[in-house]
């Protein structure tokens, strides 16, 4: 093929995929077009394969392109925001063999906004704090709705909405198609002025009998309710009709307008603190010498104790006291105060007393009544439950009287005792005449020992006591004693009698005789044994063998039995001076030798 052809061919391609390369650039929109009070982006694909990016504007008035308009990008910018209708052109270079490209012309068109109204459903532009206004939109088909306050979006896109707040409402309408925005003309809704009643705090009411008092609020006209309001239009709070506690009180007040009544709140706090004074003996006396102590109710935040107005040191709940006082405790919970005087008395250990009761001789006598101090004690006689002490029935002998007083206190617990006597009239027995040897003793007694009688013995010769009811009697001859025994409660109440002491002479008994025929000691020899012709004498070997007997008038034992002679060794004797006397026997040993 000729050469000439083959540049012919190559022109055509080369012009080919210039102009094709060229009209496949296109300028492109963001939009379809400019909305009202807004701008549309121009831009072009691939910015990167260009350079010199030159944006021209048609101008109509001279009929030419102007010379050159700048792009975002500055002037080599490849994107053109633009707020004008119209045609607009782009110049380029290719940043591949730095060819200038022109791209088509492109032609931008003004669109309309969609309507954006707001209708209120009432005509006002003000509501009722708490109440609502109906704002409606306008209705606009293809559309988007977006209600916002205060330039906030409220996210709502409902053609109705209930207004609550104050402040400004706009309405946005968003053409679905076009995206065009439009916004309604503010719609300003602002709260009517109103009283908001405000009730003056009132402080903590220390007392139900404080007396009442009204409250104080900053608009009249309303009306109060709640514990304790006896005056609703006053508001004249009663702190003994509300009673202790924490009580709320609402004042409602009217508007001006058809606003509802706006109220206002306030707590009262009533307080009546009250204190408990105990004692740790529980009543007002107190044992001296003895722990005592007061104790207030717990809880309070302090404690001041006085004792005759004078301030103590104690500061707690509890307080040691000693001594007769008025004692006052003032406490307080950090607001209220209440305060209790105590009054205390010491007391001594009670001493109980009773009445004396005479002890007498007979029974004879009027019964006495039982007394005793302190009043209200309880009497017993012999442990039993007793009013009166009755002689005659309680009969002879010593009778225990005991009075015993019993109080809240231990000091004013005690016991009074009496021993009363009553004697019987004596009548003196003696049992017999005493029998004595010479040289010994024996013991004066009676039916009568009771040391509370009087015993006088006469005469007072060999007597060891002659005012005691047994004394000792020594007499060296027979002696006749008188007993006189006499009730000290009476004179009149006495008895005497008498009793013989016989005195007998001794008779001397040897323990030991030899009857060897040596003509010395061979007889066991009875010294004064002829002054008891009717003595009985018997002598015993170690078996209990009678070795020697003799009654009547003795002859002497010579150390024979029946003719025999009795083996030397130890032998027992029984004298009896007077068989009529057994207790006069006289015993012991003798032992014979030779």
């Amino acid at each position: 093929m000729p050469s000439k052809i083959y540049r012919y061919i190559a022109f055509f391609a080369i012009l080919f995929l210039s102009y094709s390369s060229s009209f496949a650039q296109q300028i492109k929109m963001d939009g379809l077009g400019i909305c009202p009070n807004s701008s549309l982006r121009l831009y072009v694909d691939n910015p990167d394969d260009y350079s010199g990016f030159s944006w021209q504007q048609f101008v109509v008035s001279s009929q030419s392109w102007s010379a050159q308009v700048n792009g975002v990008g500055g002037v080599n910018g490849s994107d053109l925001n633009i707020t004008e209708s119209g045609r607009y052109r782009l110049f380029a270079n290719r940043k591949s063999g730095n060819a200038t490209v022109s791209f088509p012309e492109v032609t931008v068109i003004d669109l309309v906004a969609p309507i954006s109204e707001i209708t209120p459903a009432v005509a006002t532009n003000q509501i009722c704090k708490g109440n609502s206004l109906e704002l409606r939109a306008n209705t606009v088909t293809n559309v988007f709705y977006n209600w916002r306050l205060n330039n906030n979006s409220l996210n709502n896109n409902n053609t109705v909405i209930k207004a609550t707040k104050e402040g400004k409402y706009v309405l946005e309408v968003i053409d679905r198609t076009t995206g065009c925005v439009k916004s309604s003309t503010p719609y300003e809704i602002t709260y009517f002025s109103l009283q908001q009643p405000v009730i003056t705090p009132v402080p903590t009411v220390c007392g139900v009998s404080t007396a009442g008092f009204n409250l104080s609020v900053n608009y009249a006209g309303g009306t109060f309710r709640g514990p304790g309001i006896t005056n609703t239009s006053m508001g004249f709070f009663s702190p003994q009709d509300a009673k202790v506690g924490t009580h709320k009180i609402f004042y409602s007040l009217p508007q001006n307008n058809s606003c509802p009544n706006l109220e206002d709140s306030v707590q009262i706090v009533v307080k009546d603190p009250q204190v408990v004074l105990t004692s740790s003996t529980g009543g007002t006396d107190f044992c001296i010498g003895q722990p005592a102590s007061l104790q207030a109710t717990t809880g309070f935040v302090s404690y001041e104790w006085s004792q005759n107005s004078t301030i103590l040191s104690e500061v707690g709940s509890k307080l040691t006291i000693t001594s007769d006082a008025d004692y006052k405790v003032k406490v307080s919970d950090g607001e209220c105060s209440a305060e209790k005087v105590f009054t205390a008395k010491f007391v001594n250990q009670v001493q109980p007393k009773i009445t004396n009761i005479p002890s007498v001789c007979g029974l004879n006598h009027t019964a006495v009544p039982l007394e005793g101090t302190p009043i209200g004690g309880a009497f017993t006689i012999d442990g039993v439950a007793a009013t009166q002490f009755d002689y005659a029935r309680l009969g002879v002998g010593k009778h225990t009287v005991n009075y015993e007083v019993r109080g809240t206190l231990s000091c004013l617990n005690g016991i009074a005792q009496q021993e009363v006597i009553i004697h019987e009239i004596p009548k003196i027995e003696f049992a017999r005449t005493e029998f004595m040897w010479k040289g010994s003793s024996v013991v004066l007694q009676s039916n009568y020992t009771d040391p509370t009688y009087l015993y006088t013995w006469t005469p007072n010769v060999a007597l060891s006591d002659p005012k005691i009811p047994t004394p000792i009697a020594n007499p060296t001859a027979t002696q006749t004693y008188t007993l006189k025994v006499e009730s000290p409660f009476s004179s009149n109440c006495s008895d005497e009698k008498s009793v013989d002491v016989v005195v007998f002479e001794k008779i001397w008994i040897p323990d030991v005789f030899t009857p060897n025929g040596d003509g010395f000691n061979d007889t066991w020899e009875l010294t004064n044994i002829t002054a008891y012709p009717n003595a009985e004498v018997r002598v015993f070997n170690r078996w209990g063998e009678i070795a020697y007997y003799s009654y009547g008038s003795y002859g002497g034992f010579d150390g024979t039995y029946n003719g025999n002679v009795l083996p030397m060794g130890s032998y027992t004797y029984h004298i009896i001076p007077f068989p009529d006397h057994p207790e006069l026997e006289l015993k012991g040993t003798l032992a014979i030798f030779r």
